[in-house]
């Protein structure tokens, strides 16, 4: 692979002299350790489960050539190796997969949210856990995905947006303090900013050592968000906290510290995956004693499963709870946004069963947006976005969004056209593609049509004087570049 020269050890890791030598003592195979650290991660994918299933995304990339195999312990996920570049693929950049480490994929996996449950992911950008939660409920429900940056948030957006996501609301907010109005829910992800030492083979940069007065800050910051993620939680409730790290004052330390706070209103359950060798949390370290318990902790060391390094606990509520906040109330239905919505069934032949499932409504004036029916934001603070945009409200006639392509575009029964590869990488391009008359025969001048390739929705194009003009994003296009084709 072109990318394997990246991935040398570092020297100091060599003599035993890095950041993570601390650790020697508690890791069964020092040297199996270090040996993985020095080979590249697999590309990691995981199936957008709305549109497609892992067997189809397999599908889809052998009969491209590749050979893919499946993720054991986890049913939505793909590893492509081969010099497979997961990010310049039609399939990502039309959103039918998202590009995800694997050990990253544990919390969710772990949580196991359900349809019909409410969850918040407090430390959410830049999105992939998200997307990930808002796949397994099914693309309906409520998602509420906060983080403390604006700007980290963006990243979030786009995934949202091209992955048809419709389930989440977003909002900023240090997660810290996460006010009581956001209402109650069902499972709560803490992911929590860490030393990232975990991370190595992924981003080829040896961890530096941890000043003791930034790993006590990050300690502060990791016990506090923990705490507010568990008030929040309803009774019978979960919360995950996860780190990439493998520091024990940010993992076990963190977990024990809030448990003896919550004064047995939380209790934890083992963090155990099928087919995932994952080794128990630790009971004591440098002196400091954390109790049996947490050897219900879950810690993935690299050289075990191939993996990054990360730390998973699970824990559940067990007390009543009494709740300082009612659940906040659906978005209201705005007339004109679903006339608008109507657009979808008129022009692309969704049925008013599915558009029946969304509720439409305005952010601004510039589109129409929506969200699941059944979506409840959180209250009591500022909601930069909610759901999706869907119709731009501005044009004439009414714009299909590709956002709401990717959400709708699987249900069209109207006008569709399928695209051979060369013309999807054209239309990522926004170029023209010209069309014979056989081609052209049933689509409608001046109308929208949904694009596919394979069976699977990439975008929205218009149909014009024999041609199919791309509606493609520009943002897309270019974030897309010269890499595409």
């Amino acid at each position: 692979m072109a990318r394997r020269e990246r991935y040398q050890p570092p020297e100091d890791l060599a003599r035993g002299e890095s950041a993570y030598t601390r650790y020697r003592a508690v890791i069964d195979d020092w040297q199996a350790f270090c040996d993985a650290l020095q080979r590249p991660l697999s590309p990691c994918l995981r199936a957008n489960t709305t549109r497609l299933t892992r067997d189809e995304l397999d599908k889809l990339l052998r009969d491209e050539g590749w050979d893919p195999r499946p993720l054991g312990w986890q049913g939505d996920a793909l590893l492509v190796d081969g010099g497979f570049r997961p990010g310049h693929h039609w399939g990502a950049i039309a959103g039918l997969y998202q590009i995800q480490e694997a050990a990253s994929l544990l919390p969710v996996q772990l949580l196991d949210p359900r349809p019909g449950e409410r969850v918040l992911d407090l430390c959410a950008a830049p999105g992939n856990k998200t997307v990930q939660v808002a796949d397994a409920l099914g693309n309906r429900g409520t998602v509420v995905a906060n983080d403390a940056s604006a700007g980290r948030l963006g990243a979030l957006g786009q995934a949202v947006k091209r992955h048809g996501v419709v389930n989440v609301s977003q909002t900023v907010r240090d997660g810290q303090g996460m006010p009581w109005a956001a209402g109650r829910f069902d499972k709560v992800v803490v992911d929590a900013p860490c030393s990232c030492e975990g991370t190595f083979r992924k981003t080829a940069t040896a961890a530096e050592p941890t000043s003791p007065a930034f790993r006590q800050r990050l300690v502060q910051r990791q016990q506090r968000l923990l705490l507010r993620g568990m008030a929040l939680t309803r009774p019978g409730g979960t919360v995950v906290y996860s780190t990439c790290t493998f520091a024990p004052e940010e993992n076990e330390a963190v977990v024990a510290a809030a448990l003896a706070r919550c004064s047995g209103a939380f209790e934890l359950i083992p963090a155990r995956v099928a087919g995932l060798q994952l080794s128990p949390g630790l009971e004591a370290w440098d002196g400091v004693d954390f109790g049996a318990d947490m050897a219900a902790c879950g810690r993935l060391w690299p050289h075990h499963n191939d993996t990054g390094g990360f730390f998973v606990a699970l824990l559940r509520r067990v007390d009543d709870g009494s709740s300082q906040s009612e659940d906040p109330l659906p978005l209201p239905e705005e007339p004109r946004a679903r006339t608008l919505l109507q657009t979808f069934e008129d022009e692309l032949g969704v049925s008013a069963e599915v558009l029946d499932g969304l509720t439409a409504f305005f952010e601004g004036s510039k589109y129409a947006k929506v969200v699941a029916a059944d979506h409840t934001a959180a209250g009591g603070i500022p909601v930069v976005r909610s759901g999706i945009p869907a119709v731009r409200a501005q044009t004439r006639p009414p714009k299909p969004s590709t956002a709401g392509v990717m959400a709708l575009g699987h249900h069209a029964r109207g006008a569709v056209l399928e695209l051979e590869r060369a013309e999807v990488y054209a239309f990522f391009r926004r170029e023209p593609l010209l069309l014979g008359p056989e081609r052209g025969s049933g689509l409608r001048e001046g109308g929208h049509v949904v694009l596919r390739h394979r069976g699977h929705t990439i975008g929205i194009g218009m149909y014009r004087n024999g041609a199919m003009v791309s509606l493609f994003p520009k943002a897309w296009s270019r974030a897309a570049g010269g890499t595409v084709g």
